[in-house]
C-alpha cells in the first residue's frame, strides 16, 4: 500500500463509506487516472464483496474540494461473474442488442467485471481490452482475477490504428474528473469499428450533474444520425444512477423492443434471476432523459 501525506484522510473516507469492519487492501496513485485508487473488501449481510474505487470531485456538492469516494466496479466473491452494479447490467444489454456477439471491444478495464461476465455467460465472444493505465490493469490482475492480455493505449489511439471490427463496443472511460472527454471524431471512429449488426454502448456517470456529459452524448447521437442510426437511453427513475446510451445497428432493436430482447437474452444465456431488476424502475427514452 503506497504511503503519502493524505493517505490517512483517504483511509478514513473509505472506512466511513464502507464501514469500520471493511478491509482496505490497496491504496495507491495511478499514472493516468490522476487520483488515488483503492481496493476494499467488505460484507453486506452474508455476502462478501470486493470493490475497486477512486477519489474524485463531488459534482454539485457543498464542498467540491472534498474528495468523493466513487465505486468504479465491484465483485461478489462467491459469484465473481455476476454483475454487481446496475449500470454494469445495463451495459451488458449491448450483447442482447447485437445480432451475433462474437467479438467485443471493452474500452476501460476497471475491475474487469464485464470481462468476467463474458467468460461465464457469452463465452463465444472474444473480448479485446484497452486501457491507458497500467496501474489499473495491474490491480485488475492482482485483485479481480483478470488473466487476459490488455492493450495499454488510449482509446483514441487504439481506434485510430485498428482495422478490426467488433460486434459490441463498450465505452466506460473515466478519470479523477469524471468521464473522459470525447469529440465527434472519437464517436466516428467507434462507429467505424462497429461490425454490421453490432451495438455501441456508453456509460455516463453523474449525467444529471456533470455538465460535460450532455454535449458528448449529443455529439454521439448526431454522428449516429448522420449514418441513419438511432440511439436510445436507459437510466433509473430519479436520475440518481448512471445513464447508458445505446446505438444498435441491426433492425428490430430499439427502445420499444428492449424488454423482449432482455427476456430472450436472459433465457438463452441463463442470466441470474432471469435478468429481473435490470429494467425495473427505469426510463427507456429515445432522447436524452434529463434537462437541467
Amino acid at each position: 500500500m503506497a504511503a503519502g501525506g493524505g493517505d490517512e484522510h483517504l483511509r478514513r473516507l473509505v472506512a466511513d463509506y464502507f464501514g469500520a469492519a471493511s478491509r482496505l487492501r490497496l491504496l495507491r496513485a495511478t499514472s493516468a487516472f490522476g487520483a488515488p485508487v483503492f481496493v476494499v473488501d467488505f460484507d453486506r449481510g452474508a455476502r462478501h464483496y470486493r470493490t475497486f474505487g477512486s477519489f474524485g470531485p463531488s459534482f454539485g456538492a457543498v464542498n467540491p474540494d472534498e474528495p468523493q469516494v466513487t465505486e468504479q466496479s465491484s465483485m461478489d466473491m462467491l459469484y465473481p461473474a455476476q454483475l454487481v452494479f446496475h449500470y454494469e447490467r445495463l451495459m451488458s444489454l449491448a450483447f442482447a442488442l447485437c445480432e451475433r456477439p462474437v467479438s467485443a471491444l471493452l474500452l476501460g478495464v476497471g475491475g474487469a467485471a464485464m470481462w468476467r461476465f463474458l467468460r461465464a455467460y457469452v463465452p463465444e465472444c472474444a473480448p479485446t481490452l484497452v486501457d491507458s493505465d497500467e496501474g489499473v490493469v495491474g490491480i485488475a490482475r492482482r485483485w479481480f482475477y483478470l488473466s487476459q492480455p490488455v492493450v495499454i493505449d488510449t482509446a483514441e489511439r487504439f481506434l485510430a490504428g485498428t482495422t478490426e471490427r467488433f460486434d459490441v463496443i463498450l465505452v466506460d472511460l473515466y478519470n479523477s474528473h469524471g468521464p473522459a472527454e470525447f469529440d465527434r471524431a472519437f464517436w466516428t471512429r467507434c462507429l467505424d469499428a462497429l461490425a454490421p449488426g453490432g451495438c455501441l454502448a456508453t456509460n455516463w456517470a453523474d449525467f444529471a450533474s456533470n455538465a460535460k456529459v450532455r454535449p458528448m452524448a449529443d455529439a454521439q447521437a448526431e454522428v449516429a444520425s448522420a449514418r441513419g442510426l438511432d440511439c436510445f437511453y436507459v437510466t433509473r427513475r430519479g436520475f440518481r444512477d448512471n445513464l447508458v446510451q445505446y446505438i444498435p445497428t441491426a433492425d428490430g432493436y430499439g427502445p420499444e423492443t428492449i424488454v423482449g430482447v432482455l427476456e430472450r437474452f436472459a433465457r438463452e444465456r441463463r442470466i441470474p434471476d432471469r435478468g429481473r431488476g435490470i429494467l425495473e424502475h427505469c426510463i427507456v427514452s429515445a432522447g436524452f432523459p434529463y434537462k437541467p
